[in-house]
């Protein structure tokens, strides 16, 4: 799949899976989303994982940052390349750098706390080269300056946790957002 039909196919996903155990497999395979961002695992257990995911047919993504064991090192894309993912999350441009050079879709994970880290997001794109950016918190007017700013699609997480949140997010610019609120899933 390229890059530009993966961005098509979160477009027409917008609300992602956010799946922070396994317990939520079960929900995941009945849910009609075809996207999902798996923030748990460890090296031991993230290929099963990720197979177990693609089995049911799902767009997977992982945030490496989130897998016990990774750590923000070129190793750890080397070792996912041979797996079955789609793409990685991670904070880390250097690490998204060589991911996207080794032709894995990326997404650049933006904590924004205040104006500094927004500022910051120029510099950290222009290393990382990453696909997609996605923000969080999802707070509503950080997604519009954001979507106003850069060219590179959003995607909003992290406390977006109704349907209003998820509207006012998508309106406001970001071609999807990630939760693992199981309420929203079901939009």
């Amino acid at each position: 799949m390229t890059k530009k039909e993966i961005i098509q196919l979160i477009e027409e996903n917008p609300v992602i899976l956010g799946v922070n155990k396994e317990s939520n497999f079960e929900l995941v395979e009945k849910n009609e989303s075809q996207v999902v961002f798996t923030l748990f695992g460890t090296i031991s257990n993230i290929s099963d994982t990720i197979h177990r995911l693609k089995k049911i047919k799902k767009l997977v993504f992982v945030n490496i940052d989130m897998v016990d064991g990774f750590s923000p090192r070129n190793s750890v894309i080397d070792f996912l390349k041979t797996t079955e993912l789609d793409g990685i999350i991670s904070s880390k441009p250097n690490v998204l750098r060589y991911a996207n050079d080794q032709g894995l879709f990326t997404i650049h994970r933006f904590f924004i706390l205040d104006s500094s880290s927004w500022r910051n997001i120029d510099r950290q794109l222009e290393i990382s080269q990453a696909d997609i950016i996605n923000i969080t918190p999802g707070w509503t007017k950080v997604i519009k300056w954001t979507s106003e700013r850069f060219s590179t699609p959003v995607i909003s997480s992290g406390l977006v946790c109704d349907k209003e949140i998820v509207i006012e997010n998508l309106n406001a610019g970001a071609i999807a957002i990630c939760t693992t609120n199981h309420d929203v899933w079901d939009m």
